[in-house]
């Protein structure tokens, strides 16, 4: 068998020490509502998968066999504690209550969020999420938030923070369209002789520059073209419509990049960061809601882009 127990196998075992415990295939299908036939196919299933017999079986009698004694003592105890655990986990949710105000970077929450939020609130239904999402790197305390899902490089001093998923990849992208019809880019030099599709924080007037890696070395390079926004979402909506160039996080495009919709070049020149954290205010007190997110969303990060 192998190390780990499958989803079969662990079904196996479940009604194996259920029949153990009863010997009757009859009661334990009705309990299981399932038929006699499944409940026998899983024993014998079982029994190939162990090599062993684990029942004597006639038309009216079922008896655990020595080998067939010897697992469920070895499993009994285990599966109990399972349920035990299950319950335990359950009863604790039920304690898990009220309001949970968080404050998410639009990207953070289309990685994060978006695909996970109903797992989270099926888990704790008595967790009321109120969520902002926007590129703001908004005060904590004066918007009221319990908990922020933003970029490690906007931490400010006086907060608690732990990592949300991996770390991240900057990379450059344009529209084939766009490429077909201009010269072609072999070194991050040549992008001045391209529109590059800006990026500034919101509330400020200036757009970020771009950065490269050279010779292990980060590097800021400011380079311009007819447009800057301040959402990620258009400025990679606008290369995909062949507007220009744009620097932008690989794992949020990946859909783009695979469909053909958009290119990824300079990959040499490419650069990671840190990524996203979860964090809140130093001092402030960490309720049941908060440690229940906290805890959830480091347990659920981003899938890794294929390299």
């Amino acid at each position: 068998m192998p190390s780990r127990l499958n989803r079969a196998d662990y079904l196996a075992l479940n009604t194996f020490v259920l029949v153990a415990e009863r010997l009757s295939f009859r009661e334990v299908a009705e309990m299981l509502d399932i038929s006699p036939s499944a409940v026998s196919q899983q024993i014998m299933g079982l029994e190939d998968r162990l090599g062993i017999r684990l029942f004597t079986r006639t038309t009216r009698v079922v008896k655990l066999t020595d080998e067939g004694k010897s697992l469920h003592a070895q499993t009994s105890s285990l599966l109990q504690g399972l349920a035990d655990s299950l319950a335990q986990a359950h009863a604790r949710s039920q304690l898990i209550q009220g309001p949970l105000r968080i404050h998410a970077f639009r990207s953070a929450a289309e990685m994060l969020l978006d695909k996970k939020l109903a797992d989270f609130l099926s888990a704790f239904p008595d967790v009321h999420l109120d969520l902002s999402i926007n590129d703001a790197p908004t005060d904590l305390i004066a918007g009221g938030y319990d908990l922020s899902l933003r970029l490690g490089e906007v931490l400010d001093p006086g907060l608690v923070a732990v990592p949300a998923g991996g770390r991240l990849h900057q990379i450059v992208v344009a529209a084939p369209s766009y490429l077909e019809k201009r010269e072609t880019i072999t070194k991050p030099e040549d992008l001045v002789h391209h529109n590059c599709i800006g990026w500034r924080w919101p509330g400020t007037l200036s757009a970020v520059p771009w950065q490269f890696t050279f010779d292990g070395q980060l590097r800021n390079v400011q380079l311009t073209g007819n447009l800057v926004v301040d959402d990620r979402e258009r400025q990679y909506q606008a290369a995909i419509m062949g507007i220009g160039i744009a620097q932008v996080t690989a794992e949020r495009v990946e859909a783009q990049l695979a469909s053909g919709k958009l290119t990824r070049i300079l990959r040499q020149w490419e650069t990671e960061f840190p990524g996203y954290y979860l964090c809140w205010t130093s001092g402030k007190a960490v309720t049941p809601a908060m440690r229940a997110f906290i805890d959830w969303i480091s347990l659920n990060g981003p899938l890794p882009i294929a390299r």
